[in-house]
């Protein structure tokens, strides 16, 4: 048994195979939704029809709500197949969500027990906007994804590695995260690093991270893209494309106006099961004034903020919150480890890991079954 135990821990590959074996049945069968997948594939269509490349249009009108590169995607995939074929363009959303469990894993579940470490993946894979948005055809995991690297890419600069090449990554990563989904790519980084620093009496040390070289890794591309899409679309997609869709949905939003605290009680079924384990976790930690090592702090730190950040927005949707799905769910099993190790309280700790273990493989197995048994009910869902 132990041996057993040994290989599924010691390569996660066996396990994301796994977990693409169980979401095999619900990619195959599921239809696209009209509200958000017909209608990315209707402009990736215009596109191509009408030769667009950096500014994109729906029945003629601008659409300038979403970034290139996902739409690009879609495009070449369409280009290469002849037609949009839903099971290979879900693969875009599938992979970068295991992308981002192997980097939580490698760098924040290191210094967790096998237990707890193989956890926390699986209460992060079956989180339900994350094992939503691991299938459906959308461009938050790659922007999660891309925001994972970031975080990994920082901690390791703040940490000591600070080398050359990782201050070019991270302002790479800083930009594709931009050009995946907006601005909002740019927020999580800056906004949670800064905090922390703060937090740690470090903020002297904001150039390390924030240089010149990221800057520039960051700005060039974004200077090629508005210029093309100026050339392509003119001052008025511009003017939507840097002003309406940023200020004005930060400020008095035309979509998705919620109130401040939308993501106070939003964040409890979004993020469901796990948040019922690692919300109550992090609170009991507290009360028992656990102490986390440094990185697990880094990561709970940067989730506050741009918590906070996000709640003040004007446009909310629970989807928003993805990016910071990992950091907290890490940082809670890190304190639930804790609280493992800690006297009076190592049955009470070890009885939540177990529930939120076969709670996570429940969620999974039913994944699984409603695509070989109830892809019917799941096509007619509101979507």
């Amino acid at each position: 048994m132990e041996r057993k135990q040994s290989l599924f821990v010691s390569n996660p590959w066996l396990r994301y195979g796994l977990y693409l074996l169980l979401l095999l049945p619900l990619m195959l069968g599921r239809e696209a939704t009209p509200a958000n997948e017909l209608r990315y594939l209707a402009i990736a269509d215009e596109a191509l029809r009408d030769g667009h490349f950096w500014c994109f249009f729906l029945d003629g009108a601008a659409y300038a709500d979403k970034p290139p590169l996902y739409l690009w995607i879609v495009m070449l995939l369409r280009r290469i197949i002849g037609f949009h074929c839903l099971p290979v363009i879900e693969l875009f959303s599938l992979i970068p969500a295991l992308l981002t469990l192997r980097v939580m894993d490698r760098t924040f579940g290191s210094s967790l027990q096998w237990p707890v470490r193989i956890t926390a993946e699986l209460s992060l894979m079956s989180a339900a906007w994350f094992l939503g948005s691991a299938i459906v055809l959308r461009m938050d995991m790659l922007m999660t994804l891309f925001l994972t690297l970031a975080l990994e890419t920082a901690w390791k600069i703040l940490r000591g590695e600070c080398t050359t090449r990782r201050k070019w990554l991270f302002g790479l990563y800083l930009f594709l995260a931009v050009f995946s989904k907006g601005p909002v790519g740019l927020l999580l980084p800056l906004t949670g690093t800064l905090v922390w620093m703060a937090a740690t009496g470090r903020l002297r040390e904001a150039g390390k991270l924030w240089g010149w070289r990221t800057w520039v890794a960051l700005a060039v591309p974004c200077l090629i893209w508005w210029g093309c899409a100026w050339a392509e679309g003119g001052r008025a997609y511009m003017d939507n494309l840097l002003v309406h869709q940023t200020v004005d949905r930060a400020v008095n939003a035309f979509h998705h106006k919620r109130p401040f605290w939308y993501y106070l009680y939003s964040i409890w079924y979004a993020m469901a099961p796990a948040a019922l384990i690692c919300l109550p976790t992090l609170i009991w930690g507290a009360f028992r004034r656990i102490r986390l090592q440094e990185e697990e702090r880094f990561l709970l730190i940067v989730s506050g903020a741009f918590f906070v950040l996000m709640s003040l927005v004007s446009s909310k949707l629970e989807i928003y919150m993805l990016p910071i799905f990992g950091p907290v769910i890490y940082g809670s099993f890190a304190v639930l480890q804790s609280l493992r190790d800690t006297e009076g309280c190592r049955r009470s700790a070890e009885n939540l890991r177990r529930t939120a273990f076969w709670a996570s493989c429940v969620i999974l197995a039913a994944a699984a079954i409603a695509g070989c048994f109830f892809i019917d009910t799941v096509n007619s869902l509101p979507g």
